[in-house]
């Protein structure tokens, strides 16, 4: 009688964990033996009246434990080197987590088809192995929470990919919407209750028009700047240990190479760029710098006309030196102590402003059969009047 009733006891735990497996992952990686072990449990216990079998149907619908309980059901830090984690990690999704970003496949929007994981877009091996310690539930704390934020305009696309590599189960909160990507913060921190100093961002993209780090630094947000996507483990490693170092203060950027950008740290370190664009009519433009080579992205800084030496006039192409400050009034960065970089000199010449010009042209020119005229076009419109230059003509 007694074999009878195991086998009816173990029975009825077995449907009960199948019932349960169709409705969570918690439960797939449990083993037969595992299943077995907790089916002798029961029966040491039987027929204890505080055994009681717990229905599936008390439990929302595909969601037996939020996502931080499924992570955290043995959660201990896996590296004991760190001892103070972000509340918070934020992970951006396209040329981060994932490639190529969602806008580059023309070919399934023509087709009105689904990007499929893995064939069409892959994700990086530095965030597929974060996504294994998160899912081991041994390496982050209990305490930290996890969510992605992008501004894709491919939201379906990216909510259907979230599914199909299996993510949802280890976020906690998602936000995919085009935009600002300051307002997904907002939201993250409506949300979650947790404050923007307790928050670790990753984005493939700094500054400028496009940029997401530095914007969502000024929050107070540890930025981290992945321009090649988290390819590898040790861009999240260092970020984790550059979070337990920082001083919570705002503008602060992990760059690529693992060091820390600061407001501080810009205005006494001596940058080297070339103009990227002129606006001369405005007076303003941006100024091109950072590393060429390598994993590491140029970044872009604004100018204005006022921040350069006295009678200085730059154009496109132009090498500058200068210090990077923030702008008191908006909070933006901007470039100051600005310094023209001289190419080869001669001794005892002069540094002037060339134009070329073809032969045919120059020789009317030089013997007054032309004059120089301008008002159809703009090359001398950033000049003075006066202002003296070098002719070349020919090759």
């Amino acid at each position: 009688k007694f074999g009878f009733e195991a086998r009816k006891v173990m029975m009825m735990i077995m449907m009960l964990l199948s019932s349960l497996s169709s409705r969570t992952r918690v439960w797939s990686s449990l083993s037969s033996s595992s299943t077995w072990v907790i089916a002798s449990l029961c029966l040491l216990s039987w027929p204890s009246p505080s055994l009681a079998l717990v229905q599936p149907s008390l439990y929302p619908k595909n969601k037996l434990f939020s996502s931080s309980s499924q992570r955290t059901m043995s959660s201990t830090n896996g590296d004991s080197s760190i001892q103070k984690f972000p509340k918070l990690i934020v992970l951006d999704l396209d040329n981060t987590v994932w490639t190529p970003e969602l806008y580059q496949l023309r070919k399934l929007q023509r087709a009105n088809q689904m990007p499929v994981a893995n064939r069409d877009v892959k994700l990086f091996p530095g965030a597929q192995d974060l996504i294994d310690k998160i899912r081991s539930g041994t390496y982050f704390p209990e305490s930290t929470q996890f969510a992605v934020a992008s501004r894709t305009k491919s939201v379906d696309w990216a909510q259907d990919l979230l599914t199909q590599f299996d993510l949802r189960e280890i976020l906690d909160f998602v936000e995919i919407f085009p935009g600002n990507k300051k307002q997904h913060f907002e939201n993250l921190h409506q949300n979650s209750g947790i404050d923007f100093q307790d928050m670790l961002f990753f984005d493939d993209a700094r500054d400028g028009k496009y940029g997401n780090c530095e914007p969502v630094s000024t929050m107070g947000v540890l930025s981290v700047h992945c321009p090649g996507g988290l390819d590898t483990s040790t861009i999240w490693e260092t970020a984790l240990r550059r979070y337990e170092e920082w001083d919570k203060g705002a503008n602060t950027i992990v760059e690529w190479d693992g060091s820390v950008t600061t407001p501080g740290s810009l205005a006494v370190k001596q940058q080297e760029g070339m103009v990227k664009t002129v606006n001369a009519e405005k007076r303003f433009g941006f100024i091109q710098y950072g590393e060429t080579g390598g994993k590491g992205r140029r970044s872009d800084v604004f100018f204005h006309f006022n921040n350069l030496p006295n009678g200085a006039v730059v154009e496109q192409g132009d090498r500058l030196k200068f210090t990077v400050e923030q702008d008191p009034r908006n909070g933006k960065f901007r470039a100051a102590n600005i310094e023209l970089v001289d190419g080869d000199t001669i001794e005892n010449g002069v540094s002037m402003r060339a134009f070329s010009m073809n032969m045919p042209f120059a020789a009317l020119l030089a013997n007054e059969h032309k004059t120089l005229e301008s008002r159809n076009g703009t090359m001398f419109k950033p000049y003075p009047a006066g202002t003296q230059m070098l002719l070349h003509v020919g090759r």
